[in-house]
């Protein structure tokens, strides 16, 4: 289970991914920061430490530098910088700093793998002077590092980062009602602060994007069609376009406009449409879709898939929401053709019997009648 918070900015969609933060469940607020940086906050209650990082050193001619690391090196060297952590809450308190490599949430934007995660771009490459910090309200304090490039790397774009996590954790102990015999859970929340390192190797750009096929998908009621995306490239990308579903007779039966964000090279997503009006039956569907991308670029690409009677009652369970009409009749959901070849056989089958009917009832009893009157 992935679990993603964010916030936009103009280098795109910064996410922390793969961490279980909570205990249970957890109720938190977003902390707007600097672009490509990222903060998990939660509703405070009195004194609280609170962390930031930010370049100590920017490049004046590149702002984004004010707010998150980028360098332009080769491989084999090794790349020395300092970040500034700051406390900037109301309490002394400790952080944990370490770093992460990034990739790329299914919704697209980048997003910042849980410290546990193996780490074998950036977040592998750096090394961090201190690990922990203990300040008080209002201080901060310069921790030096180095990014030791391998010899051996593709060129192109790498995003990783740098967390502070806040090891004062903020929890709600459990209490009891004794006349209903129940009591509420506890709430764990860790907070962390990312800041982006992207590093930029030399080599010819590569913008590359491919499709990778279309799957009905969803749960809880709610249908999405899951595109298959891979960047294949050397170099973040930002999609947009279209994609059009067609149904077994080449009716178009959805049109939805695509722009997604920050796609990380040599990553790949199933990217989740919703379907928001009524939901695709049972049937054979096509997808066309067009992506504009990098420098004038376009994918083209047409994938078939189908959906069956199973997976709609595992996405819609109670045949509620947007769950087709009729999906509890066996008769819901099929093409046209079976339902005109069910009806024409029903057709037959009641003129066949009209006509024996007709034949025993109408037609024999006259005749029936005619021969007892010549019989007096």
């Amino acid at each position: 289970m992935q679990h993603a918070f964010s916030l936009r900015d103009p280098a795109g969609m910064c996410r922390l991914a793969k961490g279980t933060f909570l205990l249970l469940v957890a109720v938190v607020t977003m902390m707007l920061g600097a672009p490509f940086s990222a903060s998990i906050a939660h509703a405070s209650g009195g004194s609280e430490p609170r962390f930031g990082l930010q370049p100590v050193l920017y490049d004046p001619s590149n702002l984004l530098t004010k707010s998150y690391f980028i360098f332009d090196d080769k491989p084999g060297i090794v790349v020395t910088s300092r970040v500034r952590v700051i406390n900037s809450g109301t309490a002394r308190g400790s952080v944990s700093l370490y770093a992460v490599d990034a990739t790329t949430g299914q919704t697209s934007g980048a997003v910042y793998l849980n410290r546990d995660d193996p780490r074998n771009d950036v977040g592998a490459w750096i090394t961090l002077g201190v690990q922990q910090l203990t300040l008080d309200p209002g201080q901060s304090q310069i921790v030096p590092f180095q990014i030791t490039i391998p010899r051996t790397v593709r060129p192109g774009q790498h995003l990783g980062g740098i967390v502070a996590e806040n090891l004062t954790q903020q929890s709600n102990s459990p209490t009891r009602n004794t006349k209903q015999n129940t009591s509420t859970f506890k709430i764990t929340i860790k907070n962390l602060t990312i800041i982006a390192v992207q590093v930029n190797l030399p080599g010819t750009p590569v913008e590359q994007l491919a499709a990778t096929g279309a799957q009905i998908g969803g749960e809880n009621g709610y249908q999405q069609l899951l595109v298959g995306l891979s960047n294949t490239g050397t170099v973040m990308l930002k999609p947009s376009g279209t994609l059009q579903v067609t149904d077994a007779q080449g009716h178009v039966v959805e049109h939805f406009a695509l722009k997604l964000d920050t796609f990380l090279p040599q990553t790949a997503i199933n990217y989740p449409v919703a379907i928001t009006g009524p939901a695709l039956g049972v049937g054979d569907y096509q997808t066309t879709l067009n992506l504009t991308y990098g420098h004038g670029k376009v994918l083209h690409s047409t994938n078939s898939f189908s959906i069956t009677r199973q997976q709609l009652r595992q996405i819609f369970p109670s045949g509620k929401t947007q769950a087709p009409l009729g999906l509890d009749n066996e008769f819901a959901g099929m093409p046209l053709w079976q339902l005109l070849l069910i009806v024409g056989a029903g057709l037959v089958l009641l003129w066949t019997g009209g006509n024996r009917v007709y034949r025993r009832f109408v037609v024999s009893r006259p005749r029936a009648k005619r021969g007892n009157s010549r019989k007096v």
